[in-house]
């Protein structure tokens, strides 16, 4: 499983054209994708910021949702100033979702799963092993 919050700072006064463009997202990504578990966004306290937690039942099914063709099919670079995603892992018995896991690439995986894997590398935070 992989779970995302990513953190979303957005051009001066695109927020109404983000927020379109994220309700098309979330609206084709639940109809059109099976891998995914949560995807939902947020307005955050400060001006132009926003937040996504993204859930996929593994990081597979989140290169395919990056691949996507509504994924590629929104220009994201005319709202969006500046994007970090943030792997999370839930804490046991406080979250229903299972842990993040960072499988490896496997000789089968296409080449856009292996481009995907390069550009959003999923990281595990060494810390999260002692707090199974």
């Amino acid at each position: 499983m992989t779970t995302i919050i990513a953190h979303i700072t957005i051009k001066e006064g695109s927020e109404a054209q983000f927020e379109s463009i994220m309700q098309d997202m979330v609206a084709r990504t639940l109809t059109e994708e099976t891998g995914v578990l949560r995807y939902e966004y947020f307005k955050g306290q400060t001006p132009n910021f926003y937040y996504c937690l993204l859930s996929f039942k593994d990081k597979w099914a989140f290169y395919d949702h990056q691949n996507s063709d509504h994924h590629e099919g929104h220009d994201f670079g005319a709202v969006i100033e500046h994007i970090h995603l943030e792997y999370v892992d839930p804490v046991s018995k406080a979250n229903p979702l299972p842990k993040t896991v960072d499988a490896p690439l496997e000789p089968h995986h296409n080449e856009s799963l292996q481009r995907a894997a390069r550009l959003y590398p999923l990281t595990i935070a060494d810390w999260w092993a002692a707090r199974q």
